[in-house]
């Protein structure tokens, strides 16, 4: 969750409650540059620095930067060289986190007005998810077909598009335009009765063949009993990330689905999607993380999956930091996540390659970890306990 910078008194800034002193000149450091400089963002292997209209970059100094156009600017701090820090306490001690943006016990400090998403002038109780989440949206083109919704990041779909350069393949394309925008989910797109509800929700005019189905129904209303639940509006990270896992935690581990699996090499059970999870109460690892990444479009949330071959768990963006959650055991804490870790075939997963494509670097600091919760460690991972008022 972002919290918006509205006054300056002094020497302290506030924010519900918390109030931290900074002295005079740090604070005219981080703020002198109150005009958002038009630019782009460029990276080459040693990281990612902005360019301005004219050429010049940011060097030794912070930087109020609006890359998404939104109208709500993030502070960045770059080095001697030009380099945006990740992840770590600059040299005037303030945090920055995986993406780079200043933070304050976790929170992204902004400043500016959201042209976007604003939570009162442009929520809309019918629709929800309006204007959240079209972009992960397509409507087909195909001859014969009734202009059916499907996912936009799809490697065909984006080749029918017409938006794929010559010689490059959709997946490349897609995997390019995730990095550029700092998008995981272009990487994650969903179907069938979950895009079914995402588009409900967002009032889109175009349907799925399962949009008028009764499972999609049945869907729909767990998910919006599960937004309904909490202001997630106005919620953190973590506590999107943990109310998240509290809720497919209710479903109970499938073992005959499994079982079938295992024996034949096929099942068609329920509990391998969110419909099994969040409706009928059972789900397999692959259930459980695509009822996680679905709950994660509706509030907002990024999410992605981790795991080898034979299983697979959630992991959620937190705060610029990637946690794990098991839910077949129903671990009521999150892992710090190995996100370089390689599989079998000894290549890093897909969100690994993410990770190094946007300069990600896995957190170590237990005093910045602790911020969002108590730790600990299990099979040789740092561990942040839920928090028991997100449940």
């Amino acid at each position: 969750m972002k919290i918006r910078i509205d006054t300056f008194k002094g020497e302290k800034i506030m924010r519900k409650g918390f109030i931290k002193v900074l002295t005079a000149t740090a604070l005219l450091s981080m703020l002198a540059s109150s005009t958002v400089f038009a630019g782009q963002w460029k990276s080459d292997n040693n990281g990612w620095w902005y360019q301005n209209d004219d050429g010049s970059y940011p060097t030794n100094t912070w930087q109020w930067i609006d890359g998404n156009g939104d109208g709500v600017s993030e502070s960045y701090y770059f080095n001697e060289n030009g380099y945006m820090l990740t992840n770590t306490v600059t040299p005037d001690n303030y945090t920055v986190n995986a993406d780079g943006a200043w933070t304050v016990n976790g929170v992204v400090q902004t400043q500016g007005q959201s042209t976007a998403t604003n939570p009162v002038q442009n929520y809309d109780e019918q629709y929800p998810l309006k204007g959240r989440v079209e972009k992960y949206f397509g409507v087909s083109k195909l001859e014969g077909e009734a202009g059916y919704l499907v996912p936009y990041w799809n490697g065909t779909h984006v080749i029918r598009e017409g938006v794929v350069p010559a010689g490059m393949t959709g997946k490349t394309y897609i995997f390019q335009k995730a990095v550029e925008d700092k998008d995981i989910s272009y990487l994650y797109p969903t179907g069938g009765y979950n895009l079914s509800v995402l588009g409900i929700l967002a009032g889109f005019p175009a349907k799925t063949p399962s949009t008028d189905k009764p499972e999609t129904a049945e869907l729909l209303n767990e998910v919006k009993e599960f937004m309904n639940s909490f202001d997630w509006r106005n919620a953190s990270d973590l506590e999107k990330a943990t109310r998240i896992c509290n809720r497919i935690h209710q479903a109970s581990y499938d073992h005959d689905a499994a079982n079938e699996a295992t024996t034949t090499g096929w099942s068609n059970s329920v509990s391998y999607g969110a419909y099994g999870c969040l409706v009928k109460g059972k789900a397999v690892c692959q259930g459980y993380t695509e009822a996680a990444g679905l709950l994660g479009y509706a509030v907002g949330l990024k999410t992605f999956e981790m795991g080898d071959i034979g299983h697979t768990y959630p992991t959620f963006f937190v705060d610029g930091i990637w946690l794990g959650n098991e839910p077949t055991t129903q671990n009521k804490y999150f892992t710090v996540e190995d996100v370089y870790r390689k599989n079998v075939l000894g290549m890093y997963q897909q969100l690994g390659d993410y990770c190094e494509a946007t300069g990600y670097v896995v957190p170590t600091d237990k005093s910045m970890l602790s911020q969002l919760g108590t730790l600990g460690e299990e099979f040789g991972k740092t561990t942040i306990q839920f928090k028991p008022e997100y449940k």
